[in-house]
Formats: structure tokens, sequence, C-alpha cells
């Protein structure tokens, strides 16, 4: 009888030492597929990138832009000058970088380029007419330019700067003051126009947008050269 329950405590020991071995067995066996399917995750991670913060799939980035920026050194076969219509940025009786009032539309499409200029609708005065934008760093407009046509020869009759980089040879463009250009330019006369108000010199046919938010609109039709303050600030030029 000793021996008899011996015996079952003995086989009891034994089956108890198989189940710990099948249970380590199966751990160990679960611990490989979880590292290995880790390693998926962590390669496929890798290789898609990084995600957006709102959960979608990261943008493609874009390349950086290679126009040259205005002062940077340049890598055209021009080198900057004036005569490298991306780096011309005077001002002068009759001219705004290359583009001239009197200049024939293809000469200036010629000087420019079809990267550097956008064809434009442009609204004055109720009349809509066709003009071009003279594209500068990123594509900003840095010139308006409009046209009037003998049947199919069409020539630069206005052009408006929008860029405060162009500048006489005396410093005078947007920003200046409306002192700095009365000791720049013969100013004759001063008036309200369609939506602004200008200061124009008849002698080289220019005139200077001026910011009059300090002086009420109903007053501007009044005003005399000598009543608006030399402070006050030019925000356009514009050449016919």
């Amino acid at each position: 009888m000793e021996m008899k329950k011996t015996t079952l405590l003995l086989g009891a020991l034994l089956a108890m030492a198989a189940c710990k071995q099948d249970a380590s067995n199966a751990n160990d066996a679960n611990q490989a597929q979880m590292e290995e399917a880790a390693g998926d995750v962590s390669t496929d991670a890798t290789e898609a990138g990084p995600a957006s913060p709102d959960g979608s799939a990261p943008a493609a980035s874009e390349p950086m832009s290679e126009e040259p920026l205005p002062g940077a050194p340049s890598t055209a076969s021009t080198p900057p000058s004036s005569n490298n219509p991306l780096f011309n940025l005077t001002l002068q009786s009759g001219q705004a970088g290359m583009v001239r009032i009197g200049m024939p539309i293809e000469e200036m499409k010629k000087a420019y380029g079809e990267t550097k200029l956008r064809t434009i609708d442009h609204t004055l005065e109720g009349t809509t007419t066709t003009a071009y934008e003279v594209l500068g760093e990123r594509r900003r407009p840095d010139l308006r330019v409009e046209q009037e046509c003998t049947g199919n020869a069409c020539k630069v009759s206005r052009i408006t700067v929008l860029n405060s980089a162009f500048k006489s040879q005396t410093g005078v463009g947007i920003g200046s003051t409306f002192g700095d250009v009365k000791k720049s330019f013969n100013i004759t006369r001063v008036s309200p126009g369609e939506s602004n108000f200008v200061a124009i010199s008849e002698t080289e046919k220019m005139s200077f947008v001026l910011d009059m938010r300090g002086i009420p609109a109903q007053r501007w039709a009044k005003l005399k050269v000598d009543d608006i303050p030399n402070s006050t600030l030019v925000s356009g030029v514009m050449l016919y």
C-alpha cells in the first residue's frame, strides 16, 4: 500500500513538471512571434516615414525654388546687373526695370520670357483690358503693365510699380515720404483718382500714389500740393 502511494506521488510530480515545460515552451514561442511582429511593424514604419499630426499620410516635400533672391549670387548666364531683367530694379521717367513706355509688347516678352510674365484682366474705370504682370521672387507681381493696341501691334502705355525694391537714382520709391518725392521730382499737382490719391509730376510723366488714411476723402478734391504733409508715405508709383 505504501509503495502504491509513492508511485502515485511520483507520477503526479512528473505530470506537473511536464506541464511547466509545455508552458515555458509556449511562452518562448509567443515571445518569438511578438518580436518578429514588432520587427515587421518597425520596418513598415521606417519605410512609410513619419505620419502627419492629423494621422494622414505625409505630403511629398516640394523642391526648393531655384529662383535667385534679389541681390543673391546668380547662376544665370547674365550676371547680376541692370542688363539682366531679374536684377534690374531701376525706376526713372518712362521706365521701370526693363519695361519702357512705348515698348512693343513682343519686345517685353522677349526680355523677360514666358516664366516672368503673367497675362491678367485689368479693370479701370469700368473697362476691362488685357494687361501683364512682371513676376519677381516666388512669382510675386513686381510690375503691372498696361498696353494700347493698333490692330495687332501693342505697346506699353502705363506701368504700375508694385515692389518697393524699385528705386530711382535718389532712392525714391514705394515707402518713401512725400517730402522725399518733392526733393527729387517736380510735383505739379495732386488729385484724387478712381480709388486713390496721387501726386503728379507732369514733366517726368510719373504719378505717386499717396497713403491718405490720415485725411478724410471728402477733402481730397480741394487739396493742393502744399496741403499734403511731407510725412505722407508713397504706396505706389505709376509711369505713363
